[in-house]
């Protein structure tokens, strides 16, 4: 029906049980007079036996009376192939086949210019549902449904503009709508209804069964539906998702087999009723029926299921009644009314946020109080009164019925037993609800009868028998009167009423938590637990602060180039860890691991939490590295923009998830689980990659997993590029972190050559040639200057200049070489914050610094996010780094000089070395900084140092290869694809995406190899062979001899 713009292939196969009559156009009746309109060239009058104005061959060919099945096939103009062709009963024809009985409606329509677009629309007569439903505009649902007599889900196929797969596998589509509803069709005539049994196969891929026919009964019968049962729909097989979801009263859905999540999903009046196969042997109340989160806001009706349901059983249920025989974590939470009968055990956290309804537990153990939540655990009473007993012991009946269950009969037969090992789970705020609402009813019951006493007498003429105001004070003193809670806020004195409270309610109206009202809970909270005791998961993020690792003290750590962060010792680590992974709170929408607002790699942070939590650490080993392959490094050396949009940081400190991360990947290598694991098998195809930084490295490792050969070239004289000589020891050594892990990569086959210039003294052309594919990963190295005046003065250097040498000095020699740029006894300046200027701020007060000023052009960070700066973009706020900690406790203030800009650079005058730097104050006017007149001064400076970012990759390598770059100088490269304008050459991290976090690189240089990979796969296929690589770290000129010596790293002293 309503085919709009389809193609002249839509084709009805296989209608059995129609008359043998398959006229052309609306012939009446079985006359032998099928005729063909339309025909383009052609007179109307284009008639059976003897065609006017026509050729001779076009003729309709053994139409006698009501010969079998007279089918239009190739009508092309007036071709000889004009015939209609005496087909006999179900032959293959791909037009109407094997058309049985006598309706004279088979029409085949819409033959325009004679062509072959021959489409059944509106088959009256025949089998009810031979019927092509909801074909409009191609449309993908163009099905053909329940065709009696054929085989099921007939399709119309091949119609052009749609997808290949334009199908509709619902059961509630409108063929089974017809079939299950009863004919009474008027609002309130449901009483009447014939009732209707239907049977059906149903398949995961199956969702929301009966909710579509919910919608319906409810349309056509009122709120109040049909009478229980009148609609039996029994299924056989594995349903999907939201089986019975809103099903409403007067429909019964008995399935015989096992579904997925969300059965009863808002129900609403109907019966579910799920049990194993009958055929099965295994026992059910020792499997897994039903999924999670079943009977999710329920409101009425009735559920019974043979077997054990998964997590968060009766989620938010508020009316509606449920035997299960088992549940997982989470049952009954924040439910609020209805009955829930568990004939099962329990998983933990039964009944959190419970305030209202009844659960009747059967717990033969004793362990139903171990596991309920605070809320309720002080809430277990006996079933002892008869009306708990009457209501578990008819919903135990019905479960039989219903399921067959031999656990209930078990317990009905040994009833007496049985019933004292019953719990009546009864939340004391539904009991306290419930006493209220029923003295309040004896209260307006009373005061109507009082006044009817009174109106009686009063018509008599006497006074009332009875003082109704006395009465009704008699009454109140039913209710239990309680003083109102107080607030849980802390004293708060305010030193200035009118500026407190203009920044109260600034801070109320941004959804901020307000200065001076924090809740007492909040103070004192414990960060970590004593040993012995077990954090509470469900409630830490309530019951507990924040606390990442600490920092070593900044006197002890100033006198060395060793981490910052401080070690403890096993115990306390494991319980601060214990006590911080508890804090993660199981949102419903973990917006930490999504990479346009949290981790870019996507690390699963709340499963790794959990695993922390209950001590499984390899499985959180598992989890973090199946997204991250340097969890060592982000764990150091990210600014954790998950943390930034962890949901808990809405209204608190967020979770320590950069502690977690770090302290996961740290207890793996001290206890030797990181292993090398080279591939058991070789593709045959090399793989060449220049930069060793997080992207290349992390594109290294994933190419080389998928079992090709990969050789890295780096410039440098060790691997690591920014992690190596970038980032200072004191955030990540180089030893016991970077290269432990070259080490392991170049155990399981990985190739580094050191000292190899890509574009000086390796030829680019010489990779491309030699190499299967070659991945550029050089970075963003060429540094932001700053043209002012006396720039080109001795003493003023770019920051990575002063970084790289310092660490370089640093591992050669342990400083001892004098190979470095020394601050010491120098006035510092340090212009532009960031990590980077954080970093120069740290190493020159290691230096001996005589002072460190830090000058940044914008303004100082709000304390709290601004206006414009929402959750869960990555908050904008003051912070103290460790730099910046380290010169305020040598200098006694924080470094920082806000909205100054350089203005000049002022030399000595004789040896050319800067003496000193003018500035002045900014404001920013309409988005730009306008210089404040008047404001210059002269600060004194020995050394500066340019810290500003990035600009771009080196242009040496795009001008070798030619390759095309973007308005920033990035070697241009599709995110998602990451090849460049040369076959073969890719390009991720830095050089591609420009200046950007560690986290990025990683993700690009992942992203890269599978890219990379996929290239490789449709060169010429892959020849797996086992693995003879072998890797290791070479330089250069060993590299080219082919020696396999490896290089010999110098350790700190």
């Amino acid at each position: 029906q309503g085919v709009s713009g389809c193609a002249p292939s839509a084709v009805v196969q296989g209608v059995t049980g129609c008359a043998p009559s398959a006229i052309v156009q609306g012939v009446t009746g079985c006359a032998p007079s099928a005729i063909v309109q339309g025909v383009t060239g052609c007179a109307p009058s284009a008639v059976v036996q003897g065609v006017t104005g026509c050729a001779p061959s076009a003729i309709v060919q053994g139409v006698t009376g009501c010969s079998p099945s007279a089918i239009v096939q190739g009508v092309t103009g007036c071709a000889p192939s004009t015939i209609v062709q005496g087909v006999t009963g179900c032959a293959p024809s791909t037009i109407v086949q094997g058309v049985t009985g006598c309706a004279p409606s088979a029409v085949v329509q819409g033959v325009t210019g004679c062509a072959p677009s021959s489409i059944v629309q509106g088959v009256t007569g025949c089998a009810p549902s031979a019927i092509v439903q909801g074909v409009t505009g191609c449309s993908p649902s163009a099905i053909v449904q329940g065709v009696t007599g054929c085989a099921p889900s007939t399709i119309v196929q091949g119609v052009t503009g749609c997808s290949p797969s334009t199908i509709v596998q619902g059961l509630d589509g409108k063929v089974g709508l017809e079939a299950a509803l009863p004919d009474c069709e008027s609002e309130g005539c449901g009483s009447e209804a014939e009732p209707v049994y239907v049977e059906l196969e149903v398949q995961n891929t199956h969702r929301a069964v009966g909710t579509t026919l919910s919608h319906e009964v409810t349309k056509r019968y009122g709120e109040f539906g049909l009478p229980d049962d009148t609609i039996h729909i029994k299924l056989t097989g594995h349903a999907g998702q939201s089986l019975g979801a809103w099903l409403c009263k007067g429909i019964t859905i008995e399935l015989e087999g096992d579904s997925n999540d969300y059965v009863g999903k808002g129900l609403s009046g109907g019966i579910i009723s799920v049990y194993p196969p009958k055929a099965s042997v295994f026992k059910a109340e020792e499997n897994i029926l039903i999924g999670n989160v079943a009977l999710y806001g329920a409101t009425k009706g009735e559920a019974y299921f043979r077997g054990v349901a998964a997590e968060r059983f009766c989620v938010r249920n508020s009316g509606a009644k449920a035997v299960v025989e088992g549940v997982g974590d989470h049952a009954c939470e924040y439910m609020t009314g209805g009955v829930a009968v568990i004939l099962g055990s329990v998983g933990k956290n039964f009944g959190a946020g419970m305030s209202g309804g009844i659960a009747y537990v059967y717990d033969p153990q004793g362990t139903l109080q171990a596991l309920c939540n605070s809320d309720v655990a002080k809430d277990l009473l006996p079933v002892e009164s008869s009306e708990d007993i009457k209501v578990l012991k008819s919903l135990i009946q019905r479960h039989i019925k219903f399921t067959g269950s031999d656990v209930a009969r078990g317990i009905l037969l040994n009833w007496e037993k049985s019933r004292p090992k019953f719990k009546k789970v009864y939340p004391s705020e539904y009991k306290r609800a419930l006493a209220e609402a029923a003295a309040l009813s004896r209260a307006e019951e009373t005061e109507k009868e009082l006044l009817e006493s009174y109106n009686t007498s009063s018509k008599n003429g006497a006074k009332g028998p009875k003082d109704a105001f006395e009465e009704l004070k008699a009454l109140s003193k039913q209710f239990s009167v309680q003083a109102p809670p107080k607030a849980l806020t802390a004293k708060y004195e305010p030193k200035d009423p009118k500026s407190d409270l203009k920044m109260l309610q600034y801070e109320a109206n941004q959804g901020l938590p307000v200065k001076g009202f924090v809740p007492t809970w909040e103070e004192g909270r414990p960060t970590q637990l004593s040993s012995g005791e077990k954090a509470d998961k469900n409630r830490g993020f309530i019951a507990y602060e924040r606390k990442p690792l600490p920092y070593r003290d900044v006197a002890e750590r100033l006198g060395d180039y060793k981490e910052v962060a401080a070690k403890l010792e096993p115990a306390a680590h494991a319980e601060l860890l214990q006590t911080q992974s508890s804090r993660c709170m199981d949102c419903g929408t973990p917006f930490c691991h999504q990479s346009n607002t949290g981790c870019p790699l996507g690390n699963k942070i709340p499963e790794f939490n959990e695993l922390v939590h209950q001590g499984r650490w390899q499985e959180a080993l598992d989890r973090l590295l199946e997204t991250n392959n340097f969890p060592e490094f982000t764990g150091r050396v990210c600014p954790a923009p998950c943390e930034g949009s962890c949901v808990l940081g809405i209204i608190e400190n967020p979770v320590s998830i950069k502690t977690m991360e770090a302290s996961i990947i740290d207890k793996a290598w001290e206890n030797g689980w990181m292993v090398p694991r080279p591939p058991k098998l070789r593709t045959g195809k090399k793989v060449a990659i220049v930069g060793s930084g997080p992207s290349g490295l992390a594109a290294a490792d994933q190419l080389n997993k998928m079992g090709h050969e990969v050789t890295v070239y780096e410039r440098a004289d060790r691997i690591g590029g920014l992690m190596m000589y970038g980032v200072p020891n004191m955030k990540t050594d180089k030893l016991d972190v970077v290269q432990r892990r070259v080490d392991l990569m170049a155990a399981e086959g990985v190739q580094f050559v050191v000292n190899a210039h890509v574009g000086q003294n390796v030829q680019v052309q010489e990779l491309v040639g030699s190499y299967d594919s070659v991945l550029l990963a050089a970075g963003a190295t060429k540094p932001r200057d700053l043209p002012v005046e006396g720039r080109d003065l001795k003493g003023i250097h770019f920051a990575m200049e002063f970084l790289h040498a310092n660490t370089k000095s640093l591992l050669d020699s342990n400083l001892e070489d004098g190979k470095y740029i020394s601050a010491a006894g120098k006035k510092v300046i340090v212009i532009g914050g960031g990590d980077t200027g954080t970093d120069c701020i740290g190493t020159s007060v290691r230096h001996g610094a005589t002072s460190v000023i830090n000058l940044e052009l914008m303004d100082k960070p709000p304390e709290k996010r601004a206006s414009n700066n929402p959750w869960p973009q990555w908050p904008r706020i003051f912070r103290v780094d460790y730099g910046h900690a380290e010169a305020t406790h040598k200098f006694g203030q924080d470094p920082r000089e806000y909205k100054v800009m350089t203005k000049r650079f002022i030399s000595d005058g004789v040896t050319g070395k800067v003496t000193g730097i003018e500035i002045v104050s900014m404001n920013m006017e309409g988005g730009r900084p306008v210089e404040v007149p008047g404001s210059a001064k002269v600060l004194e400076a020995d050394l500066v140092l340019l810290a500003m970012g990035f600009l771009g990759p080196e242009a040496t390598l795009a001008k070798a290869l030619g390759l095309d770059c973007d308005e920033r100088s990035n070697f241009k490269a599709t995110y998602g694809e990451f090849a460049t304008t040369v076959p073969g050459v890719f390009a991720a991290g830095d050089c591609r995406r420009g200046q950007s976090l560690v986290v990025w690189a990683i993700r690009e240089g992942r992203d890269a190899a599978a890219a990379m990979d996929k290239y490789l796969s449709g060169k010429g296929g892959f020849s797996l062979a086992p693995s003879h690589v072998q890797g290791g770290i070479k330089d250069l000129a060993e590299f080219k001899r082919g020696t396999t010596q490896q290089t010999s790293v110098p350790a700190i002293v």
